[in-house]
């Protein structure tokens, strides 16, 4: 197993243990988001509870599979169309990932191994490494 595949099955791991415990975390990610980045909140002002949702669950979907990234890849598809749609910034997706990670460790609590720990920092810095080189 490669080493990408073995930390989003970490990450596979921890939001399957979410989703057995019913735990929605939309509330505290977009409340901690629009702390790191008020002007995110403008942005997203007609994106209602579901919307939010959905956007969520897309991440978690990305989070979880490595051949979402490269050259062709949906991660840079989604972050175009984001940033012409949407006039999001591409330097909004890191207190974006920050905010999940800061809620995802207390909502699993003794879940949050040191190995999901590690897998979240490694497929984080490789999206927003893609990010990097998308923008380029």
């Amino acid at each position: 197993m490669t080493e990408a595949a073995r930390g989003t099955a970490e990450l596979t791991q921890a939001f399957e243990i979410l989703a057995e415990r019913d735990i929605d975390l939309s509330p505290q990610i977009y409340e901690r988001f629009f702390q790191l980045r008020p002007d995110a909140e403008g942005l997203m002002q007609q994106a209602d509870a579901n919307m939010r949702g959905r956007m969520l669950d897309q991440t978690f979907e990305l989070l979880m599979d490595p051949e979402l990234l490269g050259p062709e890849s949906y991660f840079r598809w989604e972050v175009t169309n984001h940033v012409s749609a949407y006039s999001v910034s591409p330097d909004m997706y890191g207190p974006y990932f920050q905010a999940m990670g800061e809620a995802l460790a207390p909502a699993l609590g003794d879940a949050w191994t040191l190995q999901i720990a590690s897998a979240w920092q490694v497929r984080v810095a490789d999206l927003l490494q893609d990010l990097g080189r998308a923008s380029a």
